[in-house]
């Protein structure tokens, strides 16, 4: 059987001008061959231009859509990806990965194809949650040995690793080793803050005044304290109002504006990182388990490598007002039902549909107290006068000009 027919090349002959506006003139018998090689070539180049019309309407970072990660190990081999759509596009993950090392940025072989995924679906401007089973793929047993100055990563895709359809995303399947320098360095007490637990509602007082690194314990609290605000709001006498995750960002610092002096003008927009979180940096729920928040953080460099880790700044919760009808009204955050009213001195922004509060009061309550702590956890982070400059200038700046900088994706 031919390839190729008469109303075969006639019709890629009319799909490659199409695409690419050259004309192919008609040709007798003697350039048959001749033309032949060019509407193969033209085949070829009809299908990538289709290809790449569809590509292009796909999740991609080089179309200005972005994303959030948050990997937990769970145990025995299934790792949890808390992952935020920023995009008006969905996001369709597909089931494949790669498992990188850190330091060498070189991949973890797997053993087979048994990788599984589930939940990979994550809507246009919402959240979820990914599960990943690594158990009939990889050594489970080798991944959860400590690593020593070192993490791994997934590269997940939502395009065949292309570019801009590739995400890295860490993942920790145990606490790294002690190094010899950092042995003696006695581990930070896990202290909380003593007016922000004050103000909690008594009975929710627990989880709050203990802080626990050990994944489990935390798991544990989180379940306690699902079930004690459960039942303070089936007992409290009004409505809470859920808080909704728009659309809706901080803008980058202003041009001319200098966070970090050793840093050039036109990179002081990556001191800033913007994700959305569940939880505080004590690993507690900041509101029920089904909210989040946006929350602005500073970069803070580790001293090893040439990267660094971000401390949280400014807990921003949104509403949508047209939920918020009178006095019942109320909101929970961090431990406490508050009316609107009361949360009127946080309000940072509102427009005709969303009122937005900005709520770090409620979480901490003295600015270098808080950020030495948080960077006294790890060793690894660098933490002097410079850097303090650059927390104080990043939460001087965004406590400034907040109300100022938001917008719509």
């Amino acid at each position: 059987m031919n390839s190729f027919d008469k109303d075969n090349l006639k019709n890629i002959k009319a799909i490659f001008m199409d695409k690419t506006g050259v004309d192919l003139p008609s040709v007798g018998p003697a350039r048959r061959r001749s033309v032949r090689r060019i509407v193969v070539l033209a085949a070829a180049a009809a299908c990538f231009l289709i290809m790449t019309a569809f590509a292009a309407g796909m999740f991609s970072s080089l179309s200005g859509d972005d994303l959030s990660f948050r990997a937990v190990y769970e145990g025995n081999g299934v790792v949890t990806v808390e992952v935020e759509n920023l995009s008006n596009k969905d996001l369709r993950f597909q089931p494949r990965l790669r498992l990188m090392r850190w330091t060498t940025g070189e991949e973890v072989e797997p053993h087979s194809n048994g990788v599984i995924f589930q939940n990979t679906e994550i809507p246009a401007h919402s959240d979820g949650a990914m599960t990943i089973d690594l158990s009939g793929a990889y050594d489970v047993e080798q991944l959860e040995e400590p690593l020593d100055n070192d993490w791994y990563y997934f590269i997940l895709t939502n395009n065949n690793f292309a570019f801009g359809q590739d995400w890295i995303c860490n993942v920790r399947f145990a606490d790294p080793l002690e190094t010899p320098e950092t042995s003696e360095i006695p581990a930070p007490p896990a202290e909380s803050d003593a007016a922000v637990i004050q103000r909690v509602e008594e009975e929710l007082r627990f989880y709050f005044g203990t802080i626990s690194w050990d994944t489990d314990e935390r798991r544990a609290m989180d379940a306690q304290y699902i079930e004690a605000y459960t039942e303070l709001f089936d007992r409290f006498d009004g409505n809470i109002v859920p808080s909704v995750s728009p659309a809706l960002l901080v803008d980058d610092p202003a041009p001319g504006v200098i966070l970090d002096s050793s840093l050039p003008s036109d990179e002081q927009y990556l001191l800033i990182g913007q994700h959305r979180h569940t939880h505080d940096v004590n690993y507690k729920l900041m509101a029920s388990e089904a909210e989040s928040a946006l929350v602005l953080s500073a970069e803070l460099p580790l001293e090893t490598y040439d990267a660094g880790t971000y401390l949280p700044l400014f807990y921003i919760f949104t509403y949508d007002r047209s939920q918020i009808t009178g006095e019942d009204d109320h909101a929970f955050i961090h431990g406490q039902i508050l009316s609107f009213r009361e949360l009127e001195e946080y309000k940072v922004y509102e427009d005709d549909r969303y009122l937005c509060y900005e709520v770090s009061d409620l979480i901490y309550t003295d600015l270098e107290n808080y950020a030495r702590s948080f960077a006294g956890r790890d060793p690894h982070i660098r933490f002097d006068d410079q850097v303090w400059t650059r927390v104080k200038n990043i939460y001087g700046y965004y406590k400034e000009n907040l109300g100022n900088l938001f917008y719509y994706r």
